[in-house]
């Protein structure tokens, strides 16, 4: 390794450094302010339980001292990262783009608020079908008997359902960066659309906590209607494609 490439190795680490202490910070931020909002955050979190739960006469219940510090930290770390990740993946952002080319970051560029934004849609969904998912899980609770939820399961339950729904609207993200690699284009998309509707169903029946056929069907359909919008895209991304293979020939 030349001189000056262990010295642009060392800048590029440098830069790494500066930015994840830069996220960490950010991360750090936001956690204080979920500490601060803490209540009225773990009202809202814990409110599609709470409603059904006392339906039933049952209530959320605390086995050890210090499960209720322990619940508070989980949600503050994160929330905390939930609301540091646009200004995380900003700095990402800022660090991978100079080594892509103009054309890379264009097609890049959308990616990030997009992914965003279905992040948020999907958990907005994690949160809309809970109430109705919990209700008929405790349809199937004995009668006689009291529905006592531990605070810790409970909240650990609902941050991985809110976060698998969040990543599984990632879908439309994962397919466009496949197609832009030449993997699939959009005559498969629409070939293949019978086993995507299988998979997706696969996937709302792993990430509910119930195999309800409703809250199944409703947790599966937005994602069944990306798959077919991101259809569209990749079709506009691919009719792009060939006009700026056209413009190249002419040019040439």
């Amino acid at each position: 390794m030349s001189d000056e490439d262990r010295a642009d190795l060392v800048t590029h680490l440098g830069e790494l450094r500066t930015r994840l202490i830069r996220g960490i910070i950010y991360t750090l931020m936001a956690m204080i302010g979920v500490w601060v909002f803490f209540d009225p955050l773990y009202r809202l979190l814990v409110r599609p339980v709470i409603g059904p739960l006392r339906e039933y006469g049952g209530e959320l219940t605390v086995r050890m001292l210090l499960e209720g510090l322990l619940v508070k930290l989980e949600i503050v770390l994160v929330g905390g990262v939930i609301i540091a990740l646009p200004l995380i993946m900003y700095e990402i952002w800022a660090f991978v783009a100079p080594g892509l080319t103009a054309s890379e970051r264009r097609a890049a560029r959308p990616l990030i608020p997009v992914s965003l934004f279905l992040f948020t849609a999907g958990v907005m969904m994690g949160y809309f079908i809970t109430g109705p998912a919990v209700k008929a899980l405790l349809r199937f609770i004995p009668p006689d008997t009291a529905a006592l939820l531990t605070l810790n399961d409970t909240i650990l339950l609902l941050l991985k359902f809110y976060l698998a729904f969040g990543l599984g609207f990632q879908l439309p993200i994962v397919i466009v960066l496949l197609a832009k690699l030449g993997i699939v284009d959009s005559s498969m998309l629409i070939r293949r659309w019978r086993e995507a509707v299988v998979a997706i169903f696969v996937l709302a029946a792993i990430i509910t906590p119930t195999w309800d056929p409703i809250t199944l069907t409703i947790a599966a359909t937005p994602m069944v209607a990306l798959y077919i919008g991101t259809i569209g895209v990749v079709k506009l991304i691919e009719r792009g494609e060939r006009r700026a293979r056209e413009n190249d020939e002419l040019a040439g």
